[in-house]
């Protein structure tokens, strides 16, 4: 409400500055104008005089109401710019709050990342697995970079990339050593796979596998 008076009060100011303007356009500085206009009045007729005055006040009531609706007009403008300011306020907190749930989802995934797979060794980790079922792994090695920027945990979290290779490995033994690596809770994801057949043999193949996971200990 008090925002509506203050701009009721400005109104109120400059409706009467333009007021005073028009005032002196119409009568003049000094009312010199208006001296002018009654002296030609009073040589008018009476008839003509009625005339005069009907006119007059026609005039200035047609003046006073469309002042009138232009103030009314602009004080429901004030109040529809309010209603839409208060809406956009409570949008914006509305926002807010979410902002802080999402941020709060984001920060406790960030931490399970990072208590999953900061003390995680790579080599031994891999070979544990492999030794549990009975395969035989070679060439493995682990590269780590930064996530991509256009990922939202690259700014706490990085990348691990692993390369291995099986020679000599079943279809069954290698479905299975892929799968205990992606359902072991280390957020590692098998991103490349590539199975070549053994000259001789229908039941085992050589196969080279990339692997992709996160790197919680790089921040």
């Amino acid at each position: 409400m008090s925002a509506l008076a203050t701009f009721s009060d400005r109104f109120k100011g400059q409706f009467a500055g333009q007021l005073n303007v028009i005032r002196r356009r119409l009568f003049g500085a000094n009312n010199e104008k208006l001296d002018f206009f009654m002296d030609s009045f009073y040589k008018l007729s009476p008839n003509q005089r009625t005339g005069v005055l009907a006119g007059i006040v026609g005039i200035i009531a047609l003046f006073v109401f469309g002042a009138v609706g232009l103030y009314f007009s602009q004080v429901n403008r004030l109040k529809n710019d309010l209603a839409a300011s208060f809406d956009a306020l409570h949008e914006l907190h509305t926002m807010k709050g979410q902002y802080e749930q999402e941020n709060k989802n984001y920060e406790k995934l960030v931490d399970t990342i990072e208590k999953k797979t900061r003390s995680m060794s790579i080599k031994p980790f891999f070979e544990k697995i492999a030794n549990d079922l009975g395969v035989t792994l070679e060439g493995l090695n682990d590269s780590k970079a930064p996530l991509p920027s256009d990922n939202a945990l690259s700014e706490k979290i990085g990348e691990v990339k692993v390369e291995m290779h099986m020679p000599n490995i079943s279809i069954p033994r290698l479905m299975s050593f892929l799968v205990e690596v992606e359902k072991s809770n280390k957020y590692l994801k098998v991103q490349d796979l590539q199975i070549r057949g053994r000259y001789g043999t229908k039941l085992f193949f050589d196969a080279q596998a990339k692997v992709r996971g996160y790197d919680g200990g790089s921040h």
